[in-house]
């Protein structure tokens, strides 16, 4: 995909999407990570859109940094105490078994997952769809939307993902 089709915006968000893969320790960029980068944007139709609906930076950075994808708390509820889990296993494998590898050198490139570059493909089609000449920060959102990838659909729990898509184009004009 041609990055000069992407505004500024949307630049801006695939850009800072590797810095949050860097901050949570990824290395890979993910579309998770795609999505706090437009959040990030305070004056982006994403997090005016979103916003509206109680999702913030600040409300969906927290839902990356579950391990594992794991929520901790769901867990619990059937009796499984994640902490204790990871207690057992540095015990018996020492401290840090669970870390991820090390990962990329500061500075040096991060691949995107297969849904992130899925998630990047579905914003072309959806700026194309509205007849628009490039890619905004809004047309990175409704691909996100559009491939429901099981960590941005937790983010946005709560959040008709119909509706959103109907402000967010309405917004795009």
């Amino acid at each position: 995909m041609a990055f000069e089709r992407f505004g500024m915006g949307a630049r801006v968000a695939v850009i800072g999407a590797r810095e949050v893969a860097r901050r949570n320790g990824d290395d890979r960029i993910g579309p998770e990570h795609l999505l706090v980068a437009l959040l990030e944007q305070p004056d982006s139709v994403t997090a005016t859109v979103l916003g509206r609906h109680g999702i913030t930076a600040e409300t969906a950075y927290p839902e990356i940094k579950k391990p594992g994808g794991l929520d901790a708390e769901a867990l619990e509820a059937i009796g499984i105490d994640l902490e204790a889990v990871r207690g057992k296993l540095e015990e018996a494998f020492g401290e840090g078994v669970l870390d991820p590898p090390a990962k990329a050198k500061k500075g040096g490139r991060l691949p995107f997952t297969p849904s992130a570059k899925k998630s990047l493909e579905l914003a072309l089609r959806e700026a194309i769809a509205l007849k628009h000449n490039g890619i905004t920060d809004g047309h990175l959102m409704l691909g996100l939307l559009r491939a429901a990838d099981p960590v941005v659909v937790r983010i946005l729990a709560g959040a008709d993902p119909k509706v959103l898509r109907e402000q967010i184009t309405a917004e795009l004009g």
